[in-house]
């Protein structure tokens, strides 16, 4: 995809106390120009929308994979809830 500059996401996953851990995202744009600063101002509140879909949709198969540990990585139809919008995310 072409746009107006250096997208590009940055994902961390901090542990903390047993069994638990933080997983974080950020989305960089780096504008290239003015038609830059413009899509990255015009398209940041519909980027934090679907984002945040991603991030929950991540949560929720990394609990159902915890749960159904050691067969594999949960898959679109396998009994992990999940929003249309992130039914492909990851498989």
């Amino acid at each position: 995809m072409k746009v107006p500059g250096r997208p590009w996401p940055q994902f961390r996953v901090v542990t903390r106390e047993e069994g638990r851990a933080q997983f974080s995202q950020v989305a960089v744009f780096a504008p290239g120009g003015l038609l830059g600063l413009l899509y990255g101002y015009a398209l940041c509140p519909i980027h934090g929308f679907s984002f945040s879909g991603l991030i929950d949709c991540a949560a929720r198969r990394a609990v159902a994979w915890q749960a159904d540990r050691g067969r594999g990585c949960p898959r679109p139809g396998s009994g992990v809830p999940m929003r249309r919008s992130c039914a492909g995310a990851g498989s």
